[in-house]
């Protein structure tokens, strides 16, 4: 079953729906300034200014994508870097984005051996001009929501800056522990509050969304599974469990493109092997679908 939480090595009623921000704006990106505008059924991102340093100019297209739901599902135009391995110098690669009140966020998929100005496992960020993001918070819990764990307060260290952010982490880390061998035991709700208190402490880790998600599908709340995920993917675009956590409830959910369209960006960027695709029960409705099965045959 499609639950990615934590492994232990490292970490281990539905949501109401929101309404869909506007898409058409500027956008500040990894490949500069770029302008998004609806073209028919189609939305095309066009640079308004390059990246310095990037082989591309004011006016040229960069994106082309379909709404889907609250996702951008298409292509982004990417120069690749110089290699041994990477004969290509640019590559429109499949993408899909989240769209969100402060821009974008998701993952594109660039040749093997090629590599371009994103993040390090295709994770890529749009930030609306205009729009100061919100420094990350854990939401308020729904009425039916657990709380997070009341814990004793401990003497901590005074620090500061860096300090201080390395200190959070590594309690949220520490909690997010006992959180994935909960869920390994089946105590879910008890899963969720350690999730949910990690982010107390830190609320910049995706892993603790991403969990709280878990343990949500776990109780076959698939909507508001859905929205955990997502909420880890805006914190950190190269999360890349939650774009297969993702899939799997789409298929679920019977939308199939945009389970297709997650699951890809997933498996193509490692994520995802043909034999664990094809054992997982929540893909079950993609199975006869022609784009999943060349996504197997690809990654056999």
């Amino acid at each position: 079953m499609c639950a990615r939480a934590l492994s232990l090595a490292l970490l281990a009623a539905a949501a109401p729906a929101l309404a869909v921000p506007p898409v058409d704006g500027e956008y500040d990106s990894p490949l500069g300034r770029v302008r998004v505008a609806a073209d028919g059924a189609v939305y095309k991102g066009t640079l308004v200014r390059a990246q310095e340093g990037l082989p591309y100019r004011a006016g040229e297209e960069v994106l082309r994508a379909t709404l889907l739901d609250d996702s951008l599902a298409g292509q982004l135009r990417v120069p690749l870097f110089k290699a041994k391995t990477c004969k290509q110098r640019e590559a429109w690669a499949s993408a899909v984005l989240l769209v969100a009140e402060g821009g974008l966020s998701g993952a594109v998929h660039v040749p093997r051996g090629c590599k371009a100005p994103i993040g390090k496992k295709g994770g890529v960020t749009f930030a609306r001009v205009g729009v100061t993001p919100a420094p990350p918070t854990r939401p308020a819990p729904a009425p039916d929501e657990p709380a997070a764990e009341p814990r004793p307060e401990k003497p901590r260290p005074a620090a500061t800056g860096a300090a201080a952010r390395k200190a959070a982490r590594e309690r949220a880390r520490e909690i997010m522990r006992d959180g994935a061998a909960y869920l390994t035991e089946g105590n879910f709700e008890q899963a969720r509050r350690r999730f949910l208190s990690a982010l107390d402490e830190d609320p910049t880790v995706p892993e603790g969304y991403n969990g709280v998600g878990v343990t949500y599908r776990m109780r076959n709340d698939l909507a508001r599974a859905l929205d955990w995920y997502k909420k880890a993917l805006a914190v950190d675009p190269d999360f890349g469990d939650a774009y297969y956590n993702m899939a799997c409830v789409y298929a679920l959910q019977g939308e199939k493109e945009l389970g297709l369209r997650y699951l890809q960006i997933a498996a193509l960027n490692g994520y995802a092997t043909a034999e664990g695709m094809d054992q997982d029960p929540d893909l079950e409705s993609l199975r006869e679908e022609k784009a999943y099965q060349a996504l197997v045959r690809q990654k056999m």
